[in-house]
């Protein structure tokens, strides 16, 4: 199973600014300067030991994981992510009207939705598309992001197959080589998370999510849910004072998900869905002070902590 990350950003997709640009710049310089470490290194050398914030950037694209079985193509969510993704699943079958694949959608808030109508494959005829969600109407609820007012072209302009297929989330959808599970979540509206589990390994995807005193029984049920997980991908919006002014909102911290996946004995949590206000340097340091967390709350636990960024890879 690989997992491939295309859009990790929350709300809306966020580009660098020229001026945030600049800032990362004059720091890159400040640090290889400053940083007699460096001197004698080549270049390659330097950026290998440069922190990540400075040399990268996690992306500014609304969620898109694409997850790899075998041949078989799982995509969850349509975000801006799904664009990009597209362009490289054009290099294969599904550009030559040979291919297949399969949407999960966690809710349809336009986050999760709007790269939708730029997905290439979805025009190529020939290729066939199956479109998985707890929701009744999600063809209806597409269909309308589409129409004239919003969009130039519908959905019938995409040539290729498509299926919608309503899942019940208290039955385990079977496939040839792998399982789908489905929970449902407490966000504004709803969400979804999905657990894929295929030769022995699974993987979650836990986006759009809120834990509070208001809902605690979902959250042991959530803990069931994930437990034994590979890879964890969890909302990790905000940082924990921000989740407790924002209650209701439906997003979580970082600190809650790694209390979740301390307690549903996770192997790798991947922090997700930033909020579109934070830098690359917040991030980086929001990841720091989750490190610093589970090192302080759990000394002996061995979960390893990961930021997404776009063009993630985890193979399990």
């Amino acid at each position: 199973m690989k997992i491939h990350y295309y859009g990790v950003r929350g709300s809306l997709p966020t580009p660098i600014l020229p001026q945030a640009l600049e800032q990362k710049l004059l720091a890159l310089f400040k640090e290889i300067i400053g940083n007699k470490e460096f001197r004698g290194l080549k270049l390659k050398e330097i950026v290998e030991k440069l922190p990540f914030h400075l040399k990268s950037t996690y992306g500014g694209n609304t969620p898109c994981v694409h997850v790899t079985i075998n041949d078989d193509h799982l995509i969850f969510d349509a975000g801006s992510g799904i664009r990009e993704l597209g362009f490289v699943l054009m290099k294969g079958g599904l550009g030559q009207g040979k291919g297949t694949a399969r949407v999960f959608f966690s809710h349809t808030h336009w986050d999760h939705i709007q790269g939708f109508p730029f997905f290439s494959p979805f025009f190529v005829p020939g290729n066939s598309f199956e479109f998985y969600s707890c929701i009744p109407d999600l063809e209806k609820r597409l269909r309308g992001q589409l129409s004239s007012q919003y969009f130039p072209i519908d959905m019938d302009y995409m040539q290729s197959n498509k299926k919608f297929i309503t899942l019940n989330p208290e039955k385990p959808q079977n496939f040839e080589n792998f399982t789908v599970k489905v929970l449902k979540q407490n966000h504004p509206g709803d969400s979804y998370a999905y657990r894929v589990e295929a030769d022995g390994k699974s993987f979650v995807y836990s986006s759009d999510v809120e834990y509070n005193e208001k809902n605690y029984d979902q959250l042991y049920r959530a803990i069931d849910f994930f437990k034994d997980a590979d890879v964890l991908t969890f909302d990790s919006q905000y940082t924990l004072m921000e989740a407790l002014d924002k209650i209701d909102w439906g997003h979580s911290s970082i600190q809650m998900g790694i209390d979740i996946a301390h307690d549903s004995n996770i192997k790798k949590i991947v922090l997700f869905h930033y909020d579109p206000i934070y830098s690359d340097e917040k991030i980086s340091e929001m990841a720091e002070v989750g490190i610093s967390y589970k090192k302080t709350l759990y000394p002996d636990s061995d979960i390893e902590i990961i930021p997404a960024y776009e063009g993630l890879e985890i193979e399990i």
